[in-house]
């Protein structure tokens, strides 16, 4: 029945966009991209045995793009998505119109439901990262669909001579603070807006390699009902080499800080807690359709200090037609501690698989 939803959403948008927009000219570009995935990890029957379940063969997800540009100003991208084969709804993942030009001080603006600009790997969708897993920072701050928000953003280029840097700005709605790990559920007769904003800067090293660094902040209300906020304050940066097109390196990281004031119990009293969380990876690309990495991720609860997780993963990556399909393999062991003491160590193996149809890749080069 999901699958007949999806078919009537692709026809009924199309039919809208070339019933407005004129067929012959202005027809989007249409992609799918679904992830498939074979795993397995020794935590299934922990503490009483450690042993690999068998491999579980799922669909990750079915994705589906419609992008065109709506005038010489403006253009829109809509991504539609299907977790899984069983009964999980279809969700309109991003929805949002950009306008590029002919706005004062090079401004651009965009609305609609978007992938927040904060930090670098939120703004991404997982079939164009190298490894399989989340971030540990990320899942634990930000939950399983990151900072994905209705909002406006404006974003403006810095006078800053040869270095390029930018201001984005957003004004959001503040749902999916209220769906991240451990936030109150919203309170429906009251708006909780959040804000966001990220400075980049981006200069080249050498011929060969550049530089990005970024600094975002995000605050919001957690807790609607007793009216307490958060704030986050995250710190990314990309280093890229490439001394031709079959040769690459890429370390990329992030480190994020959360302070945010919580019930202490006694109402109505309350207490300010202070958490952090970080990832960091290298990805080296060579001979062009072959890639290998790492990573390591360490990340408090966003509510308990002494609630830890860490993490540490190898992948290796094979695109044999570009960027069009890709197989991704990737070992991890985490580690989580918990508050009483106790600990627990697990180890996952994963396969992936990702082809994409149309000008939406599933992985970019």
């Amino acid at each position: 029945m999901q699958y007949w939803k999806l078919s009537f959403i692709i026809m009924t948008l199309s039919g809208c966009w070339a019933s407005a927009f004129g067929q012959s000219t202005l027809n989007p570009d249409i992609s799918v991209i679904p992830r498939f995935r074979i795993d397995t990890d020794d935590g299934s029957n922990l503490p009483d045995e450690r042993s690999f379940r068998n491999p579980r063969f799922s669909l990750e997800e079915f994705e589906l793009a419609l992008q065109a540009y709506l005038n010489p100003y403006a253009r829109a991208d809509i991504f539609i998505a299907k977790p899984g084969f069983e009964d999980e709804p279809v969700e309109i993942e991003e929805a949002y119109a950009t306008f590029l030009r002919g706005l004062p001080l090079d401004m651009n603006i965009r609305l609609g439901k978007y992938l927040v600009e904060f930090g670098k790997l939120n703004m991404l969708h997982p079939h164009a990262w190298p490894f399989l897993s989340k971030p540990l920072s990320l899942e634990r701050f930000m939950g399983e669909e990151g900072i994905n928000d209705l909002g406006l953003s404006a974003s403006f280029l810095i006078p800053t001579g040869d270095l390029y840097t930018r201001l984005t700005v957003d004004i959001l709605q503040g749902l999916s603070i209220a769906n991240g790990p451990g936030m109150e559920s919203p309170d429906e007769e009251r708006v909780s807006y959040a804000n966001a904003a990220r400075l980049m800067s981006f200069f080249p090293v050498d011929t060969n390699s550049d530089l990005e660094i970024g600094l975002s902040g995000l605050t919001g209300i957690h807790d609607p009902l007793a009216e307490l906020r958060f704030h986050y304050v995250n710190l990314d940066f990309k280093y890229k080499w490439k001394p031709d097109a079959y040769t690459s390196f890429v370390l990329q990281g992030e480190g994020l800080l959360n302070r945010r004031r919580v019930s202490s119990g006694v109402e109505p009293s309350s207490e300010v807690i202070t958490t952090s969380g970080f990832y960091v990876f290298g990805d080296y690309q060579f001979r062009k359709i072959f890639t290998l990495g790492a990573r390591y991720d360490w990340a408090q609860s966003p509510y308990d200090k002494d609630d830890k997780a860490s993490g540490f993963a190898i992948f290796f990556g094979f695109y044999p037609v570009e960027e069009t399909t890709a197989f991704r393999l990737q070992y991890q062991n985490t580690l989580f501690n918990t508050p009483d003491g106790g600990s627990r160590s697990v180890n996952s193996i994963a396969l992936q698989f990702i082809f994409s149809m149309g000008p939406h890749k599933a992985h970019p080069f």
